[in-house]
């Protein structure tokens, strides 16, 4: 019985651990702009604005001048969203797998004290 307490303080701390780093990655995610870039030729300059979705409807923001600083820092930061949701879906679904192993084992235990 010693070890199935091992075992389940052990999935019960990596649940944690992993739970804390979704939570993270979310709030990681809502501090980045949403949406992608969008370049437009307007005359003989292109111009980069930010394309989104706001309660359903399409909204687009201006940026600024292809090339400008704060063109490349709202790509840099467009970026590091998507990196981070790539990261979130992967811990994400570490953490189903956790919530399912800690199910099974309950389950599993369940059984033993059955007999």
């Amino acid at each position: 019985m010693a070890m199935n307490s091992a075992i389940d303080t052990m999935l019960n701390s990596e649940h944690q651990q992993v739970l804390r780093r979704v939570l993270m990655l979310k709030q990681e995610c809502q501090q980045r702009p949403k949406g992608s870039l969008s370049l437009k030729p307007r005359g003989n300059a292109n111009y980069v604005y930010l394309v989104k979705r706001v309660e359903g409807r399409v909204v687009t923001e201006y940026v600024g001048k292809q090339g400008s600083w704060k063109v490349k820092g709202v790509e840099a930061k467009i970026k590091e969203r998507l990196r981070y949701e790539s990261e979130l879906k992967d811990a994400e679904s570490q953490l189903l797998r956790l919530e399912k192993m800690i199910r099974a084992g309950n389950v599993f235990l369940l059984n033993q004290n059955k007999k």
